[in-house]
């Protein structure tokens, strides 16, 4: 029982480290690279594509840094400018269902390449398929929401 337990310990700081070892650097390199008119260039171009899906330009950064790193790594870049820009539901909304088909899309996509297959194929048809589901849920809610607003009941009169 104890050499499981140490193994255990020991298996536990070699992860922790390693994931340390990935996620600052990450955050350093992002942090600093922000205020770079480099950075604020790559944003605008992300912006123009992801525009198409419901997402303006203050969503931009936080989507791309989901669509490179994943949500683990890029979560804590996410959750700092949506609040930092004070980004409404919808874009939360709308930013969320992207990136839960598409996140992490480099390293996912680089073990399927990897593997034999089609960049066209992996990418192409997630970012198609991730961009329809995204329109497709987000009319719905839309809908959803204005009939919901609609079948509400009036306030009564004011009597006065």
């Amino acid at each position: 029982m104890s050499e499981f337990l140490r193994e255990f310990a020991t298996g536990s700081l070699d992860l922790l480290l390693r994931v340390f070892l990935i996620v600052v650097p990450i955050m350093v390199v992002l942090e600093v690279f922000e205020g770079t008119r480099a950075f604020r260039a790559v944003v605008r171009a992300w912006a123009r594509l992801v525009c198409h899906v419901g997402l303006d330009e203050r969503s931009a950064a936080p989507t791309l840094i989901g669509f490179l790193f994943g949500l683990a790594y890029g979560g804590g870049v996410i959750v700092r400018d949506v609040r930092r820009h004070d980004l409404g539901r919808r874009q939360v909304f709308t930013m969320s269902v992207f990136l839960s088909m598409v996140h992490a899309i480099v390293e996912d996509s680089l073990i399927f390449i990897a593997l034999g297959a089609s960049i066209f194929w992996v990418v192409g048809y997630c970012l198609v398929w991730a961009a329809f589901v995204t329109l497709a849920l987000t009319a719905l809610a839309t809908y959803w929401l204005r009939r919901r607003r609609r079948s509400d009941p009036l306030p009564p009169p004011r009597s006065g």
